[in-house]
């Protein structure tokens, strides 16, 4: 057995149009939209006559990508957890950035906020926290060496 890679990570949301806009204010980019369903998709989730519509976006120059997935009937997700970069199990997944205070006041347009503030780790890293749309929680980490 060979790990090869990274491929994506997944995200189910209620507003694609709107969290599609919050990754592209961010600076992904989109590289595929499609409505989905059948047999497969069906199997994949254990739930019978599943559809969805899904948007995959990635940072350019990059291979991985977040995928956007937007059930047509929203009664087939699960409870919604509460998610908090403190709390136990997956929190949230972290861009590497240039320049993390003009990209913050850009988010802001989209209704995102910092959790906290920017703040500067040893001499190594500037970082926050951002809310973005349905709660989703991105890390920024801009290098400073």
């Amino acid at each position: 057995m060979k790990l090869k890679k990274m491929d994506h990570v997944g995200i189910i949301v209620e507003d694609l149009e709107s969290v599609k806009v919050f990754f592209n204010t961010l600076g992904l980019e989109l590289i595929g939209e499609q409505n989905i369903n059948g047999e497969w998709i069906d199997n994949i989730y254990g739930v019978d006559a599943l559809e969805a519509s899904i948007a995959m976006m990635k940072v350019p120059h990059d291979e991985t990508a977040i995928e956007l997935i937007q059930f047509r009937d929203q009664s087939s997700m699960t409870n919604k957890s509460l998610h908090f970069p403190r709390n136990i199990g997956a929190s949230h997944f972290a861009f590497s950035v240039q320049n993390i205070e003009q990209i913050v006041e850009q988010l802001a347009a989209t209704s995102s906020n910092v959790i906290g503030e920017i703040t500067q780790f040893e001499d190594m890293y500037k970082l926050c926290y951002i809310k973005g749309p349905e709660g989703i929680y991105i890390e920024l980490a801009e290098k400073l060496k």
